[in-house]
């Protein structure tokens, strides 16, 4: 091999473990996991005395296709609408996997979720439930009364409450459950429980110290054996009963993974059981635990789980705000942050920016370092695929005080870095104004806007980051079909009828999905926002090309596919054209005929320039135009010109 070869291959090898070569290991010490390695280093840095708490690694583990795909995502009727509920392939697997596992329970199922505010003094107009309602409530049930027909059951079900007064009595869902269940309900021992670790503001109270926090994280664990994990909220009328279906997912989980979750959810009922309130039907934080007489346990110790396969999985979660305060075992100190200021609600900050400043806020909420940390680890490609990136400012009111930092400031100065070295990003959101609040922003360019400051912090100027963004960056809606709005009629779980056909009130996309993949090679997949949010969340690292080959086939293709077509930044569309063809007809001594055919990636018309001249003007994209020239021209260069872009390629007219 030459020297020249050799250096090749080393830099290509190089190139492609940068994460393990960044951290020093010797070539033959390569470790199958370099991405996840380094996620792991990093949280275990910030939080050391987290692990098995909040956090955890563990081996054996595989994605559980048991049910035809391990990915359940919702509502998987890409290029369809309307998308009627019969025809929703994604969620009828989501809703029967949900049986399924808690079928197979011998021992214990624990449930997280969100719960939304039902009743104050009167009914609130909420579009869903305290407790999982609806088709969600139908499959937990189904699959305890499978379960309950052989073994004694221990159910746990722990809601976060945005404002706990407004929950409603969990002991009508116990005693609704039951009944489902018939004869065998005796052998399920319930705890249900709703819970809000920091209060956001009160009726009378001025804005400002208050920072909201409540559990946000999704989980389905049976027997520390399996975990069902993602963004999925139980409410049936955002998901199941309504003709504009939220896109969101999950992922089943099977191995020892799912004991890292059950360790989690301990930790979350610890304060939970610790909390409780008693006769305060006011109070703004603390817990309420069902059934009202019973007990409070706030461990679960089922049997270690056996080794289900050979995938290495990496649990990150977070206690958000009230639970505790800092880890006192950390000795990690906060780096400096540039401008933070750029991160400040134009209103006013709800306590102060824990996110972005706060050091001790990171060491009991590692899922923050975790998330930078794995785009720090890119070479080739990042993606997110969000509800938002941007925070709120002021779009939750009424009793609830929300006002959030702008962004991730770390996140974002780490994506920065990546896209001004050339990484390519692509960033898939909620529509913006989404009339569900599936949404934190009024406009696409607030985050855009908000992304060109930090670039330009490290690029230099405005203009350099916009020709980074140019170059690098993806960024649109969702659309989940050619059409821009969902068409259809149905009628929710409360009897209301939903008509998106109504050109008045048209049924914008929502997606609620938490998903960040990078390299093709590595991806992340849970309930935590990459948007500033003070809440409870856990997730999942995983690194596996072949996963993640099926993600992109199964959801970020098409979900691509059909968004693109409103994106506000899509460097594609910014490369020079594709020249098809290029050839040379002489007509005389003197003149030749130039024929070129071209494609290019705005989808706009091109042209041909050389020299002071233009030829071609006004092309459609594929199509073949010709010009007569001075046979001198043959063997100089020309440019094909994207009239809509203006970038080019040069190409010399053969003889």
């Amino acid at each position: 091999m030459s020297a020249a070869a050799v250096t090749a291959f080393i830099a290509a090898v190089s190139s492609s473990m940068a994460p393990v070569a960044e951290r020093g290991v010797a070539a033959a010490a390569v470790s199958p996991t370099p991405y996840l390695d380094r996620i792991e280093k990093a949280v275990r840095h910030v939080s050391p005395g987290l692990e098995h708490q909040v956090w955890e690694r563990t081996g054996g583990n595989r994605l559980d296709d048991s049910a035809g795909d391990w990915l359940l995502q919702t509502p998987q009727c890409w290029g369809h609408d309307p998308c009627p509920r019969s025809d929703r392939p994604g969620t009828k697997r989501l809703l029967d996997k949900i049986t399924a596992n808690i079928g197979e329970a011998a021992k214990t199922v624990d449930i997280t979720s969100l719960g939304c505010p039902e009743k104050l003094i009167a009914q609130l107009p909420s579009p869903c439930g305290t407790y999982p309602d609806g088709a969600f409530r139908d499959a937990i049930v189904a699959g305890l009364k499978k379960a309950a027909g052989k073994h004694k059951i221990i159910f746990r079900m722990l809601l976060g409450a945005p404002v706990l007064p407004a929950t409603v009595n969990g002991d009508d869902w116990i005693k609704a459950a039951k009944k489902a269940i018939g004869s065998s309900a005796g052998n399920v021992e319930f705890h249900v429980a709703t819970m809000t670790t920091s209060y956001a503001g009160t009726p009378l109270v001025p804005k400002g110290g208050y920072t909201p926090s409540w559990n946000h994280s999704k989980l389905i664990v049976v027997d520390g054996r399996t975990v069902i994990t993602g963004g999925v909220n139980t409410y049936t009328n955002n998901y199941v009963q309504t003709p504009k279906p939220v896109t969101d997912m999950m992922m089943a989980i099977r191995g020892p993974a799912a004991m890292s979750a059950t360790g989690y959810i301990n930790r979350l009922w610890d304060w939970t059981c610790a909390n409780r309130n008693k006769l305060n039907w006011l109070a703004t934080t603390g817990s309420w635990v069902y059934q009202s007489g019973g007990g409070c346990v706030s461990r679960l110790r089922p049997p270690a789980a056996a080794k289900a396969g050979d995938l290495d999985m990496l649990e990150v979660g977070g206690l958000g705000v009230g639970i505790q305060a800092k880890d006192p075992s950390s000795t990690y100190q906060l780096p400096a942050l540039k401008r933070p200021e750029d991160a400040k609600c134009d209103l006013s900050y709800a306590d102060k920016d824990v996110v972005n400043l706060d050091r001790d806020y990171q060491t009991v909420n590692p899922e923050e370092t975790a998330l930078r940390e794995m785009v720090a680890t890119a070479t080739r490609s990042i993606v997110f695929s969000q509800q938002d990136l941007y925070g709120w400012c002021a779009t939750i009111g009424g009793p609830i005080k929300a006002v959030q930092p702008l962004g991730d400031l770390r996140l974002l100065d780490n994506v920065a870095a990546k896209m001004i070295k050339g990484v390519k990003v692509r960033i898939v959101i909620s529509t913006p104004g989404n009339e569900d609040s599936y949404s934190t922003m009024k406009n696409m360019g607030q985050f855009s806007n908000l992304l060109r400051k930090r670039i330009a912090l490290q690029a230099g100027s405005d203009r350099a980051a916009d020709t980074v963004m140019r170059d690098t960056l993806q960024y649109a809606s969702l659309r989940s079909s050619d059409k821009p709005y969902w068409k259809g009629k149905a009628t929710d779980d409360r009897g209301k009828v939903i008509d998106c056909d109504d050109a008045k009130k048209p049924c914008t996309y929502a997606q609620h999905t938490k998903l960040v993949v990078v390299d093709d090679r590595v991806f992340y997949l849970g309930s935590k926002n990459a948007y500033p949010a003070f809440l409870q969340d856990d997730g999942y690292f995983i690194e596996n090309p072949a996963a993640v080959a099926h993600l992109e086939k199964e959801f970020l293709d098409p979900q691509w596919k059909y968004s693109k077509a409103d994106a506000t930044y899509d460097w594609e569309r910014f490369l020079p054209p594709t020249v098809q063809s290029l050839h040379t007809e002489r007509k005389s001594s003197k003149k030749v005929k130039v024929t070129v055919q071209a494609v290019t990636h705005s989808g706009d018309d091109f042209m041909v320039a050389y020299g002071n001249k233009v030829e071609c003007r006004h092309t459609k994209s594929g199509h073949q135009c010709s010009f007569e020239e001075d046979a001198s021209i043959v063997g100089k260069k020309i440019d094909i010109v994207d009239e809509k872009t203006l970038r080019w390629t040069q190409r010399e007219v053969p003889r």
